[in-house]
């Protein structure tokens, strides 16, 4: 008894330490989301502490993209998989033959698509910690980051030996990956062998800087862009931060590439064509690069002002503004790029009205204070820099929302200056007339944001990317109205009124995507994001008292996860199936070798190459247990009585309960397998003593195995699921008869004889469950 106790502890300490996928990405995505806004929001003039924030973020993303990579490896199983095909195909002629080759040819397409997804992964994982050694902010490079990034890209061009291809849109990255570490060996090789002033070396270095350009250019630009829809990074409240600063980085390595490669081509004539298209993608990039820049500033101070901190807000938004001039400069060199030097000009403007109204509103505070105490002098000095600010800011602006704004200002404060000419004692009193007219302003720029809001609410259901464009029209007014009045109580509520509906928004986008991507890791993390944006949304409708859509949001959530905690585990429950049928083969291929006398002198030892295949299987099903274990327990938690009923919540936890209750089963059955075979060897090897503790051990296991599926069985039956029940039944009845057989055995090497060995049939169905498979 103290012995079986002990085994089913160690069992249940395996099951806890069992990893589930989706509870991981789930941390690790509200990680990165809270790492974003701590970077957003952290106040500028603290360099040291901004840089901390900035390296977490990237830390951040690189640990989710390294799990995503890691659990994609972990689901695919094909190679066991074409090399049975393969070798059942060399075996096999005529209609069955061409079967087999069609079930290869889509199993290895299968298989590359999931490669691709790793690589991809990887890549970003990759350019995470490249950032982060050498990115925007960046005023001396981190060695440490360095050498980290290293190892990630080391990893990904170690992966391009295999053949597949990942293209996020229309172009290869692997290609062109490939390309580079062609033409990096092939330069070595020639260097060996020539001079150092070869022009067929020159020429090679040339085409090679400019090859890894292109993969920057791009493939980084187009997997940036398929990653920032994914994850829904469309507004300023949001993750928008970090693709900016990733596109910054790829675009100021693309120029700097091309810089390197144009020297090259000068050298020869026969490159005039060449060099002109290298020299204007150059400045594409180069400028690409600085409208990032612009934005990622851009991004910052749009979150400061919505703060309510405007020093910092006009500081940032300056910064955008030169960015944009920067960018502009590297346009203009290009006659078909004027059309982005044209804009370039214009969100320079725009960026830099935002910073002098920023400034002049900042101002405002303590102008305000030195009319409250009465100090004229000091007083009209700072209204005459509050003009200022605003006239020039009023010439650049180039939004209605923004120009609108600065003449109510002006207005405002015209009127405030003929106040104060016409006073001819204390000026404290204009106070009340200074917020009268903000009352008046705060009033037009709430019912701005309010009509939107309403529109967007109108459009939610029937069409959220609409509902978003509304959304989008309001929050010009809304960020003025922050930055003004950030302590009002109605300007907050109505600051939470937004963000609830932007992040409904974002939750029925995300609904609408996982609806068309198949079951895989990117559904997974699709089912993740929609929990995340339905939670964010019932926070913001709690504040604001609607607590029945709150409510209803964090059902749909538990809805979303409930169903990334299934889609884990049927992924495997499939390889499950496919585990237990390697771990059979590979119990029979050890005897045979051990029969043949093979192997035996070889390194590799049959037996053990055996019981990794056994334990392998083990974790497989213990994962399926613990991902069906946490879909039931997350569905069950949803608490809305119409919801429930919708969705018939009671019967599917129920029917969960049971395929928990039958993978337990499977779990048992498969310990006993292994026990089983632990026996036989054990009495090969003429240690009789260990092979009855097996057979023992075996017995049990199955006898538990047979309780956990007649569970599973009467649950089946209860929910109406009549074919479940009988499956299940029949493996009960099947592990029954095994366990008298095992028992049996046991009870032969008592009595001195050998145990009987077991045929086809019988261990089909210690490793499938039935002898149907």
């Amino acid at each position: 008894m103290v012995s079986k106790a002990l085994k089913e502890d160690d069992n249940s300490s395996e099951m806890d330490e069992t990893v589930v996928y989706t509870s991981r990405l789930y941390e690790l995505n509200i990680k990165a989301q809270d790492a974003v806004r701590d970077f957003a929001l952290h106040d500028i003039d603290d360099r040291e502490g901004l840089e901390k924030k900035r390296l977490a973020m990237h830390d951040a993303f690189t640990d989710l993209y390294d799990q995503l990579a890691t659990f994609s490896e972990e689901l695919m199983v094909e190679d066991f998989d074409i090399a049975y095909l393969k070798n059942r195909i060399a075996q096999t002629e005529g209609e069955m033959r061409q079967q087999l080759e069609s079930a290869l040819e889509e199993l290895t397409a299968r298989s590359q698509e999931n490669l691709a997804e790793v690589w991809m992964a990887r890549v970003m994982a990759w350019l995470h910690q490249a950032a982060a050694a050498s990115g925007p902010f960046v005023e001396s490079e981190h060695e440490d980051k360095m050498k980290s990034a290293s190892r990630y890209l080391a990893a990904v061009y170690t992966m391009l030996e295999k053949p597949f291809s990942a293209v996020p849109d229309k172009v290869d990255g692997t290609q062109k990956l490939r390309r580079v570490a062609l033409g990096m060996q092939a330069y070595t090789l020639l260097k060996e062998s020539s001079d150092e002033d070869s022009p067929d070396l020159s020429t090679l270095l040339g085409k090679n800087k400019s090859a890894e350009a292109e993969f920057y250019d791009e493939f980084l630009n187009e997997l940036l862009g398929k990653e920032g829809t994914f994850r829904q990074a469309f507004n300023p409240f949001d993750e928008l931060i970090w693709r900016d600063i990733l596109s910054s980085f790829i675009f100021e390595q693309a120029t700097d590439l091309y810089n390197e490669a144009i020297p090259h081509f000068k050298k020869k004539k026969e490159f005039k064509e060449k060099l002109a298209i290298i020299q204007s993608w150059k400045h594409n990039t180069a400028g690409l690069s600085e409208v990032y820049l612009a934005m990622t500033y851009n991004d910052i101070a749009d979150a400061q002002m919505r703060s309510g901190n405007l020093e910092d807000a006009s500081k940032l938004y300056a910064s955008a503004s030169e960015a944009f001039g920067r960018a502009e400069k590297c346009f203009r060199e290009v006659l078909t790029l004027q059309p982005n030097a044209d804009q370039s000009r214009v969100d320079k403007e725009q960026k830099k009205a935002l910073s002098l109204f920023c400034n002049a509103e900042a101002s405002v505070r303590s102008f305000t204070e030195l009319i409250r105490v009465n100090n004229k002098a000091e007083a009209k000095l700072a209204l005459n820099g509050i003009f200022k600010n605003l006239r020039k800011a009023e010439k650049l602006a180039k939004t209605r929302e923004l120009t609108s704004a600065i003449k109510e200002d002006i207005k405002t404060y015209t009127f405030v200056k003929d106040l104060m000419k016409k006073s001819k004692g204390s000026i404290s009193g204009i106070i009340d007339q200074i917020e009268f007219a903000k009352d008046l302003r705060k009033t037009g720029l709430i019912q701005d944001v309010s009509k939107s809001l309403d529109e967007a609410t109108a459009q939610l259901s029937r069409k959220p990317s609409e509902s978003l464009e509304a959304i989008r029209e309001g929050l010009n007014s809304l960020g003025l109205l922050l930055s003004l009045e950030a302590e009002d109580e109605e300007v907050g509520n109505l600051r939470n009124r937004t963000l609830a509906l932007l992040n409904n928004v974002k939750y029925m986008i995300q609904f609408q995507l996982s609806s068309h991507l198949q079951q895989g890791v990117r559904f997974i993390l699709s089912r993740i994001l929609e929990n995340l944006h339905a939670a964010e949304a019932a926070s913001y409708y709690k504040v604001i008292g609607d607590e029945e859509t709150a409510l209803e949001l964090l059902d749909l959530g538990r809805l979303a996860l409930a169903t990334s905690f299934a889609s884990e585990a049927q992924v495997y429950s499939k390889q499950s199936e496919q585990w237990s049928f390697r771990a059979q083969v590979g119990r029979i291929n050890a005897f045979h070798s051990i029969d043949e006398g093979l192997g035996l002198l070889d390194e590799d030892n049959p037996v053990e190459d055996a019981l990794q295949m056994h334990d392998g299987t083990i974790k497989i099903i213990q994962k399926a247990v613990a991902a069906f274990e946490a879909a039931a327990n997350e569905l069950g938690s949803v608490q809305g009585a119409e919801i429930r009923s919708k969705n018939n919540v009671e019967s599917q936890v129920k029917q969960l309960q049971a395929v928990v209750m039958k993978f337990r089963g499977d779990l048992l059955r498969m310990r006993g397998a292994k026990n089983d075979f632990l026996a036989e060897i054990m009495y090969r090897n003429g240690e009789t003593s260990k092979a009855k503790i097996h057979y023992s051990d075996a017995n049990d296991d199955l006898r538990e195995a047979v309780g956990n599926y007649n569970v599973a069985a009467q649950v089946f039956q209860q929910v109406g699921d009549a074919q479940s029940a009988q499956n299940v039944d029949g493996k009960a009845k099947t592990t029954d008869l095994l366990a008298r057989s095992i028992w049996d055995n046991r009870q032969r090497l008592d009595r001195d004889q050998p145990p009987a060995v077991k045929g086809e049939q019988e261990m089909a169905a210690l490793y499938l469950g039935s002898v149907g498979h």
